[in-house]
């Protein structure tokens, strides 16, 4: 064979490989294979399909701890708007996702909004067992709700979902689908009870699914939440007596407030008067005792990421380790597996904190503390836009308290008719776990502490994102506030008049100057600077309404460090107009 009828020959079976291509890729695409349903379109009030979403805050309703903890986030709405709002202020940055949503049983209540039959059904279609468009109906609703979630979660995020045996398997191909079947991690099985009812069903089911998919690496498994830990090693004889400083910031006290004067604990001795405030101690703790670890010692564990743990009256001295012990969580979440409760217990704690409340099928603060703690992020950021009784903040309150961790929670719930439900029972439950509350055995409950905002979702302009006029943005720049503020993690809003708001976290300030009159400006301005006065460390994000590009104000602001300014609401339009799209 010469080599022009190689070379011919080469050209000849490239061709005929790329025909074998282009028919194999035909096939594949006649063939379906995976979830297919009937997507049917959603419908949502007027003005929810033709304004802008927006969070307003429900200023009434805040609660506020100066303690050094969380403020969390609660958020009335359905959560669809609510997501998009989210997409704004937390794109990138959720690291923990649970939710548990309608399982579609035929009697739980779950109801669409069919947007082809609007006019016969206005307040949504009840969606019985046997109904032909029962599973499209879950689906469609899940799908829209899951993409907009998909958005929120951090590189190592991780999504968890509750899920019953009548969906179980759509919602794996939805998740495969969404999240992508490489990201699926466990099917975690948890037993809701000790005791099925086998009423009605042929088999007595006593568990239930978690969908566990991730948007990264493994990187946030917590090793089935265990961390290496004791108590601090003594000589075991010695006449060596060390002294000892844990640093206030290292050590979680599991003691009750008050003073505790120096003098003899147990093996340990107080070589300094201790005061507690908050379950926060005042002042570095100063101990003497025969302690095999040395100064040294307890600074390079410190540095390595241990804390340590001060627990009764003795002040017994535990630590534990950043570092993960080889154990994997199992698949299975039980009692004697995780120390995770069943709804029982759920129940029972709701009972507990409302005195009597029939609120059925609330999950145990277990099953969720155990979750939560499988992420190594204990300044992690939690999401629950199914929110119900609030369970997913009790659990992250409890859970901080007990490691010392500063997890921030989300919740989403919607109002749910007259009886708002968000409102009486979300918002009220984690207010007395907040506060303190007297139980339904009349025994006195001491509170957790931490803050909350109370937002409701909103709607401006007279367009969506996508037609938007200039005057919708006016609009939607004069409501930007609480987006803003929630962006940046500022909630307290120190200062509001008709051309700006101003909000803070400790030495952080966003200002947000959404008038259109550039002559109050200076006013603005000097408002900052009075801020930098105070403060040579302050950090301050400006949000400026122009429809160009905010580099034309540089000069308004040449005189003030640490200012970035960002522009409004352009930027909250251009997401809104991807989601749409």
């Amino acid at each position: 064979m010469t080599e022009n009828e190689y070379q011919q020959r080469i050209v000849q079976l490239e061709r005929e490989v790329a025909d074998l291509k282009a028919k194999l890729t035909a096939k594949q695409k006649a063939t379906r294979y995976g979830l297919v349903w009937e997507d049917v379109p959603e419908a949502f009030e007027h003005e929810a399909e033709n304004k802008i979403p927006i969070l307003e805050e429900v200023k009434d309703k805040a609660i506020k701890n100066d303690d050094g903890k969380p403020t969390h986030i609660l958020i009335e709405g359905d959560n669809y708007h609510a997501l998009q709002c989210l997409n704004y202020t937390h794109r990138g940055k959720v690291d923990v996702i649970y939710i548990d949503p309608p399982y579609n049983t035929g009697s739980d209540g779950f109801t669409y909004k069919d947007k082809r039959f609007l006019k016969e059904f206005p307040d949504g279609t009840s969606v019985p067992k046997d109904h032909p468009l029962r599973h499209s109906y879950w689906l469609s609703f899940m799908s829209k709700r899951l993409e907009l979630a998909k958005n929120l979660l951090s590189e190592k995020g991780v999504i968890f979902i509750s899920i019953d045996d009548n969906e179980q398997a759509n919602l794996k191909l939805l998740c495969d689908k969404v999240f992508g079947e490489e990201n699926f991690v466990a099917n975690f099985m948890w037993m809701r009870t000790a005791t099925a009812s086998n009423l009605s069903h042929t088999v007595r089911s006593k568990m239930e699914y978690i969908l566990c998919y991730q948007n990264g690496g493994l990187d946030f498994i917590l090793n089935g939440g265990l961390t290496e830990g004791g108590d601090i090693p003594l000589l075991n004889a010695s006449n060596k007596i060390s002294d000892i400083v844990f640093p206030k910031d290292s050590v979680v006290f599991k003691i009750k407030d008050g003073v505790y004067p120096k003098g003899i604990y147990d093996k340990v001795e107080l070589l300094d008067d201790l005061k507690i405030e908050n379950g926060v101690a005042t002042n570095d703790l100063k101990m003497r005792g025969n302690f095999k670890w040395g100064q040294k010692t307890v600074n390079d564990e410190i540095l390595n990421g241990t804390y340590f743990i001060i627990k009764t009256l003795k002040l017994a001295i535990r630590f534990q380790r950043a570092e993960k012990t080889t154990k994997t969580p199992s698949n299975l979440i039980t009692k004697e597996e995780c120390c995770v409760g069943t709804n029982e217990e759920g129940f029972d704690v709701i009972n507990q904190i409302f005195n009597n409340l029939a609120f059925n099928y609330t999950k145990p603060p277990s099953l969720l503390q155990y979750l939560i703690n499988m992420h190594i992020n204990k300044s992690s950021i939690i999401l629950d836009f199914f929110a119900g009784s609030g369970t997913t903040l009790h659990a992250t309150m409890k859970l901080n308290a007990e490691d010392g961790g500063k997890r921030q929670c989300i919740l989403v719930q919607q109002k749910e008719g007259d009886k708002n439900i968000c409102e009486s029972v979300t918002y009220e439950r984690n207010k007395r776990v907040m506060q303190g509350y007297t139980n339904a055995k009349g025994e006195k409950v001491e509170g957790l502490g931490n803050s909350l905002k109370y937002y409701r979702t909103a709607f401006v302009g007279n367009h969506d994102a996508a037609t938007a006029t200039d005057e919708d943005k006016v609009a939607l720049a004069h409501k930007a506030g609480c987006l803003i503020a929630i962006a940046e993690n500022t909630l307290e809003e120190i200062e509001a008049n008709n051309a700006y708001q101003i909000f803070q976290d400790g030495t952080r300030y966003t200002a947000v100057y959404f008038s259109g009159n550039l002559g109050d400006m200076s006013e603005f301005t000097e408002k900052l600077e009075s801020l930098r006065d105070s403060s040579r460390l302050i950090k301050i994000e400006a949000y400026i309404y122009c429809l160009g590009n905010v580099q034309q104000f540089e000069n308004e602001f040449v005189s003030l460090r640490r200012i970035t300014l960002h522009a409004i609401p352009q930027p909250i339009i251009e997401i809104y107009k991807q989601l749409n799209a």
